[in-house]
């Protein structure tokens, strides 16, 4: 019998918030009445969801296709530089890093010239193929709970959009914690509930989009903290903004996502025509750029960024 309790304090008693998820896939989300975590209603899932290609068929970078490993990589791997700079203080020439959910490779890869030993675990077969093709370190395919990682203990462990996909996300991170030195750092990525497209402008194209299967656990700063309480990390939980302002404007005036990746997370331009004057096409350009970074800076003072953030330790 399915009971639907809550992830982080076991509680029975929740409410609905909503019974549709993106693609008009029907599934209850709901919230704990005792702590406020949000969570989707119970199901029969397993791994082998991102092991194969089904993950990929409907969740990639380009909305209009499924993404194979080559075009995940190469969509991504450019936009690694602000998370890179965000936790460029951990990255020493001995440092050894294993990213957790390492995709097709795209962070390990940004940081190879910054570190000593970088190692990959990740589900997916064919990004673990790809990885093993193309790429200079180890990868491993097995769950968080069932590797054996050679190379380990780490002095630094990250996860990127990760944990939102785990079916108990406390025992997840338990595990992250055991691939660490004592005095290793856990770095995380992940959505955050209170976006401001969700909280401030109240989309509601964008929260019915928001809202996936894949997804079956939604943090704010609060549950974060709770969860990470209870898997004895301490440390700082912010919000960070990757998407740009054109991508904001597109949601509020359409409801809709723009097709991929790039079109939301490229520098923004409002002039691309060629036959415009060119110190003209370069101030507004400017313009928007200086705009965008502003914009960003507001979301992420006020918590309500499109991703938390975590940088911690375990407790001693």
């Amino acid at each position: 019998m399915i009971k639907n309790l809550c992830k982080l304090c076991q509680s029975d008693k929740h409410k609905i918030l909503r019974d549709t998820l993106r693609y008009e896939i029907k599934r209850k989300v709901l919230q704990c009445n005792n702590c406020g975590f949000v969570f989707l209603e119970d199901k029969n899932d397993s791994s082998e969801y991102y092991a194969t290609t089904t993950y990929r068929a409907k969740y990639g970078p380009d909305l209009t296709k499924t993404s194979n490993p080559k075009e995940v990589f190469d969509t991504y791997y450019p936009y690694q530089g602000p998370i890179v700079e965000k936790i460029k203080h951990l990255l020493k020439p001995d440092t050894s890093v294993l990213d957790v959910g390492c995709s097709a490779g795209q962070f390990l890869m940004a940081i190879k010239d910054l570190v000593g030993k970088r190692v990959g675990l990740e589900l997916s077969q064919d990004e673990v193929d790809f990885v093993r093709l193309n790429h200079d370190f180890s990868v491993y395919n097995d769950p968080i709970e069932k590797v054996k990682i050679t190379e380990g203990p780490f002095d630094l462990v990250t996860s990127f959009q990760v944990l939102e996909h785990t079916l108990d996300p406390v025992d997840f991170v338990k595990n992250l914690g055991r691939q660490l030195k004592p005095d290793g750092y856990l770095y995380l990525e992940l959505p955050n509930l209170h976006d401001v497209l969700i909280d401030c402008y109240q989309v509601l194209g964008y929260a019915n989009f928001y809202y996936r299967e894949p997804h079956v656990s939604y943090f704010t700063k609060d549950t974060l903290k709770l969860l990470l309480d209870q898997a004895g990390f301490v440390g700082e939980i912010k919000t960070a903004q990757r998407y740009n302002i054109m991508n904001h404007l597109h949601w509020i005036m359409t409801g809709k996502p723009q097709d991929n990746f790039n079109m939301g997370n490229g520098t923004p331009k409002i002039v691309i025509a060629e036959n415009v004057d060119a110190s003209l096409r370069s101030e507004l350009n400017d313009f928007i750029e200086k705009f965008d970074n502003d914009y960003k800076k507001i979301i992420e003072k006020y918590g309500v960024g499109e991703c938390l953030t975590f940088i911690g330790q375990l407790k001693k």
